[in-house]
């Protein structure tokens, strides 16, 4: 038989099936006809016997059961047994004519829903609405529950199935209360040693008796989570590092219920670091050492400097001195040969002290300091060619001075590397009617390229490389003066600038020099 009863039910279901116990179809109807007044679609199916009652039971499952309490040939508390075994959330509610206050307490003992007297049926649908709250209620309970368990058992599985990681739980009071797999392998320990143990138990007998277990717990508990990381025991006595956190565990009321804890073996990471920290001690040591022996060097070289300076200068002065003594008293005594021996002396010691001199400031700009700020290198050309006009005074030169962008660098040494390589290409290109000498500039992603080109005797690219050496000459003196120190001095220079120096020439088709200085120029500590 069909009816209706309530919209909310209407919602999980359809129809809703509904299974009489009951040998009055005359009941069967009045109860049909309270119930059709919630005006929610239902069903009902009438039995009078067990073995029709089992059939529907497990053919056509019921979302409630109403029965009589007493029928000839089955009883209603034998039906509600069979109810609670094969269907226990089924809400099963008793609808008799009469109800006394011991059958009322058996039905409640043996499990009913509710009761409702016949003579009462007002009360039947409250009863109705109300069982099946409560059922679904139930329902979304079992369900909740079904998979809470269902997830715990995945997280278990999960946690169960890391190898790598120790992972357990403690009680409030440090005791061991869950061990998975990797603690089992990083530990030591099976889970049947150490369940119900402190966590007292993996920590060298030193930190134990300086209460660092507690203190680690004592911290987690106060700041919610900490690192925790330190050597630990494992059961065959062997020691490890372990890496993990600790984690409080609180519950909604804010009640501590342990600890979970995941640690990791970090033993060979730690012994890399500690062999990293070892190696970088006995570095330091090193460059402690190498500076020592670098500013014995320096002092050497101050004392070198200081030698030369002086020590060799003096006797330099005292040839000079000599042969112009020599040459004044003998006067006209002296042949042309002497005299031209005389002039080769001293224009020897001449040269001499000019190489010493460029030697001392070769090893003077090796050690200034240097100081980093904007520096236009226009300005540094056309200072230099200002100091080399008694050099040039009566040649013919052709100046080509392209757009020369500034650079941070320091503006003193910058200009002697601008000077010595103007220099070269003056003295290089004199054997030329008309020189023509080209100064530029490059901009390249990370540097700026500056060049000084000539058209002078050049050099064979075969010696290239040893063009910024010290005292390297592809000439004589006779032909082009020099002291072999000049591209030595640029070479340093540039290279304390953290840039880069290169030559590109041919013989008798002149020479360009190149200096790069990066864009991030910095000071030299």
């Amino acid at each position: 038989m069909k009816g209706r009863l309530s919209n909310q039910h209407t919602r999980a279901k359809k129809e809703l099936r509904i299974l009489f116990v009951e040998d009055v179809p005359a009941d069967v109807g009045l109860i049909n006809h309270e119930l059709d007044k919630m005006g929610v679609p239902f069903r009902t199916q009438r039995v009078e016997s067990k073995a029709v009652f089992l059939y529907e039971l497990k053919e056509h499952p019921p979302d409630l059961i109403l029965s009589d309490h007493g029928l000839p040939d089955f009883d209603g508390l034998a039906a509600l047994e069979i109810a609670k075994r094969r269907c226990p959330e089924v809400p099963f509610i008793f609808v008799t004519n009469s109800y006394g206050e011991e059958q009322a307490i058996e039905t409640f003992e043996s499990g009913a829903t509710d009761y409702v007297l016949k003579s009462n049926l007002s009360k039947l649908v409250p009863a109705v609405k109300r069982a099946l709250r409560e059922a679904e209620e139930r329902t979304r309970l079992r369900h909740k529950e079904q998979a809470l368990r269902e997830s715990e058992e995945r997280l278990q599985m999960v946690i169960q199935g890391v190898k790598d990681y120790a992972i357990y739980m403690l009680d409030p009071e440090g005791r061991v209360a869950t061990w998975n797999k990797g603690a089992e392998r990083v530990e030591g320990y099976k889970a049947k040693e150490v369940i119900g143990q402190s966590f007292a138990t993996f920590f060298p007998p030193d930190d134990v008796a300086s209460g660092v277990p507690e203190a680690s717990l004592e911290k987690a508990a106060r700041l919610g989570r900490v690192l925790n990381e330190g050597w630990r025991l494992r059961k065959n006595g062997t020691r490890f590092w372990s890496q993990g956190i600790i984690t409080a565990l609180r519950d909604d009321s804010g009640r501590l219920r342990g600890f979970a804890k995941v640690a990791h073996d970090m033993t060979r990471e730690k012994e890399a670091e500690e062999e990293i920290q070892r190696l970088n001690s006995e570095l330091e040591a090193r460059v402690l050492e190498r500076t020592k022996q670098l500013e014995a060097a320096n002092q050497n070289l101050e004392a070198f400097n200081y030698s030369v300076s002086h020590d060799l200068r003096a006797p330099l002065r005292h040839i000079i001195g000599y042969v112009d003594m020599l040459r004044t008293s003998l006067g006209a005594e002296l042949d042309e040969k002497n005299r031209q021996l005389l002039q080769i002396i001293t224009k020897s010691a001449t040269q001499m002290s000019k190489m010493i001199d460029a030697l001392l400031e070769f090893s003077r700009m090796e050690r200034a300091e240097m100081r980093i700020k904007p520096v236009n290198i226009a300005s540094l050309v056309e200072e230099a060619r200002r100091e080399l006009e008694n050099e040039i005074k009566g040649r013919e030169i052709e100046w080509h001075i392209g757009e020369l962008p500034k650079v941070r660098g320091d503006p003193i040494m910058l200009r002697q590397a601008v000077i010595n390589l103007l220099s070269n290409a003056v003295k290089y290109s004199h054997t030329r009617a008309r020189a023509k000498i080209e100064v530029g500039a490059m901009d390249e992603k990370d540097e700026t390229v500056f060049f000084v080109r000539d058209n002078g005797v050049g050099f064979n690219m075969e010696y290239a490389g040893k063009l910024f050496g010290v005292f390297q000459r592809f000439h004589s003196p006779s032909e082009f003066e020099g002291t072999g120190i000049g591209l030595a001095n640029v070479r340093r220079i540039i290279q304390r600038h953290g840039g880069r120096t290169w030559g590109e020439g041919y013989v008798n088709r002149g020479a360009t020099f190149y200096f790069s200085i990066p864009k991030d120029a910095k000071e030299e500590k």
